[in-house]
């Protein structure tokens, strides 16, 4: 037996089914005990992916007590954002169509409306939009929207207490202290910054991919990438806890020990060259708590023109 074929069968072995309906599947200890959570997308056009942090946000809102939600892109409405999800005050299909591009998707307004309806369920116990109020200098350049985004969460947690989900992109989220988006992009990221912070108190789940299409189309991950372990796991959307590395074997403790490299798809991508669409960072056991891989991927679905 080949290391590759040992550790993919490991893979397969270990994961689990993360079931994308309606029904709140157990929550992995790594997630449901951190103080915030980041939920790092690799293709943020990809539905599988919307759903699947979907899924995991209502199970931590709704079994772990989590009762803030950042979500990346929202600099200019999150505020408004929050007022609607605590109020019904507003139109949230007009504040996600004047949000980034990225976010303007009907699975991303469904988000929305589901947190506005635990509020209306629940409102001695709301859910809030993490923001930074109405006259804040935004980011610029990429370094300084790592430590925007990081401070953004921590203040907000310091400041209530709410436990805080983090709804971003792989390059952002990933703990990674430095991580590298080429060609020379190199330094500690929002994830990097909050884990150095937190400590085990900052949980990460890296959402990956194998192919499909997003709308464009995606290849099956490069053999060096990260998700490519997961070639021959049985499951449509596997998750792997990876603090269940107990009597692994050695091709699986290699894995683990070795840098992260993943893909990063934003709205500009070229499958010819999908291999420069990364992200590296340093050992995948210290940038990731959880794995969570789609084997096909199918787009988001566009706003509807009001």
């Amino acid at each position: 037996m080949t290391a590759a074929t040992g550790l993919h069968e490991w893979i397969a072995a270990r994961t689990r089914s993360l079931p994308l309906g309606p029904q709140t599947p157990p929550l992995p200890e790594s997630l449901s005990r951190a103080a915030i959570v980041g939920l790092a997308s690799s293709v943020r056009s990809a539905g599988e992916l919307v759903a699947a942090s979907r899924v995991l946000l209502r199970g931590l809102v709704e079994r772990a007590g989590f009762r803030a939600v950042a979500i990346e892109g929202t600099s200019e409405t999150a505020l408004a954002l929050d007022r609607y999800v605590r109020t019904g005050d507003g139109d949230p299909a007009r504040l996600i169509a004047a949000s980034q591009g990225f976010l303007r998707t009907r699975e991303a307004l469904d988000i929305v409306r589901w947190l506005r309806n635990w509020t209306e369920a629940h409102p001695d116990d709301p859910v809030s939009i993490v923001h930074d109020g109405a006259h804040v200098k935004r980011p610029v350049g990429l370094a300084e929207i790592e430590t925007y985004l990081a401070s953004s969460d921590l203040a907000w947690h310091a400041r209530t207490g709410q436990r805080i989900v983090h709804l971003g992109g792989t390059a952002h989220v990933v703990a990674g202290d430095p991580r590298t988006v080429p060609p020379d992009q190199t330094h500690r990221n929002a994830g990097g910054i909050m884990r150095a912070e937190l400590g085990g108190d900052y949980g990460v789940a890296a959402l990956t991919v194998g192919s499909g299409k997003a709308p464009f189309p995606v290849p099956p991950p490069p053999y060096d990438f990260t998700e490519h372990a997961f070639a021959e796991v049985p499951h449509e959307v596997a998750l792997l806890e990876l603090e269940n590395m107990t009597g692994a074997p050695q091709p699986v403790t290699d894995w683990s020990r070795s840098p992260l490299r993943t893909r990063m798809i934003g709205p500009h991508y070229e499958p010819t060259r999908d291999h420069d669409f990364r992200v590296d960072a340093g050992p995948l056991h210290e940038c990731l708590d959880v794995l969570i891989h789609t084997s096909r991927i199918t787009a988001t679905k566009p706003l509807t023109p009001a």
